[in-house]
């Protein structure tokens, strides 16, 4: 992020049942799929846009909602799901506070607001500039300070309190966190940050979640099972010039796909990393190239699936279709209707890695948000 992340949106639905329209175009994933939510934070405005499919009646209904969040002096940057609660994670970089705004996410009803207060009576937002967040395979929420050069864990039976605290601070793992995803086949943590030209850690769920006091001076600082960046030296995997300011991470299709944001300027990329027999070693394979095409200032990204179905990844490009974007770093380049969410099956990534071509859908071009952000989504699919 830096606040070189932005925010953007438009989205693409697969699902395996009857057109959403007459006429419409829809993907084939399989499953029964009845409901679609997109949740997307819109950074600048203050707003957060629950955009819906109801698949259930036909044809099949599209709404928008906005939640300001403003009143609560938020610029959302991310936001997640668990235990029917919304979670937004305000960023303080223009001028707002560094907290988690909680929701109903069925009613969208205000529920509290945490902020960052530890177990050990310290606060761990201040100055932390909060940017990414996940629910882990336990429950426990996490979340990314880019400015802190911290992870933050918010345990499963503090969220249940209204007075939520942080229990646990990793650092420098690695320097600039920004996204986090869970490795569903392992329940790993990968972690990109901006440290060197950009880096990507995973860690074992037993590492970050052993037991143990990790605090402040007793903050978590392991070290990871895999490592690769644009070059931070000894210990790490390097590739000159795989990464650009990267800030997405999901885990989709067997692989682990990053988003180059660029900070100031498109660098219209992501990349697939693959872990390989030799222990520690990941390949790496770009995708994009040609600004606009589709991508341009990818940010926040996130894969789902549901059963018998296919897997999906939806990446928040926060420039796309947007001539001469620097992704929001200039103030003519920030503001309502900028950027889209782009969905893609495996075989549009696969079969055009020059130019991917992302699924398209009737309403597809409805879903807009605001410019800049980085931009962190969630998806239900039920």
């Amino acid at each position: 992020m830096r606040i070189s992340a932005r925010l953007a949106v438009g989205v693409a639905i697969g699902l395996g049942i009857a057109a959403a329209h007459a006429g419409a175009t829809t993907v084939k994933v399989g499953g029964a799929v009845h409901h679609v939510k997109i949740w997307i934070p819109e950074y600048y405005g203050g707003m957060i846009y629950a955009d819906t499919f109801d698949y259930t009646v036909t044809p099949a209904k599209f709404t928008s909602k906005l939640m300001n969040v403003k009143v609560r002096h938020c610029n959302p940057n991310s936001v997640t799901v668990g235990g029917g609660k919304l979670y937004v994670v305000c960023n303080s970089d223009f001028g707002g506070k560094d907290q988690v705004l909680v929701y109903n996410a069925t009613t969208n009803a205000y529920v509290k607001t945490i902020t960052g207060v530890g177990t050990d009576s310290n606060n761990y937002f201040t100055s932390s500039s909060l940017i990414g967040s996940v629910f882990d395979t336990h429950g426990n929420l996490w979340l990314s300070g880019i400015n802190g050069n911290d992870l933050l864990r918010i345990p499963a039976t503090q969220l249940a309190s209204t007075t939520s605290k942080v229990d646990r601070q990793v650092v420098d793992s690695p320097g600039s966190p920004a996204g986090l995803a869970i490795d569903g086949s392992d329940g790993s943590f990968w972690v990109v940050g901006q440290f060197a030209g950009g880096i990507v850690l995973n860690f074992p769920d037993s590492v970050l979640n052993q037991a143990g006091t990790f605090l402040g001076a007793t903050a978590l600082n392991p070290s990871p099972s895999y490592c690769i960046s644009d070059g931070a030296g000894a210990g790490c995997q390097n590739v000159a010039g795989l990464f650009d300011a990267p800030e997405g991470v999901a885990v989709f299709d067997g692989g682990i796909w990053v988003s180059n944001n660029g900070g100031n300027a498109p660098t219209g990329t992501i990349v697939e990393l693959k872990k390989q027999t030799t222990a520690g070693q990941l390949s790496s394979t770009v995708f994009g190239g040609t600004v606009g095409k589709p991508f341009s200032c990818p940010g926040g990204m996130f894969s789902t699936s549901v059963s018998g179905g296919t897997p999906t990844l939806w990446v928040n490009d926060e420039g796309y279709g947007i001539a001469g974007t620097d992704c929001g770093a200039s103030t003519a380049d920030r503001g309502d209707q900028l950027g889209r969410v782009l969905e893609f099956l495996p075989n549009d990534l696969l079969k055009h890695r020059a130019q991917p071509v992302p699924e398209a859908f009737t309403d597809a071009t409805s879903l807009k948000t605001a410019s800049p952000g980085f931009g962190g989504i969630f998806v239900q699919m039920d």
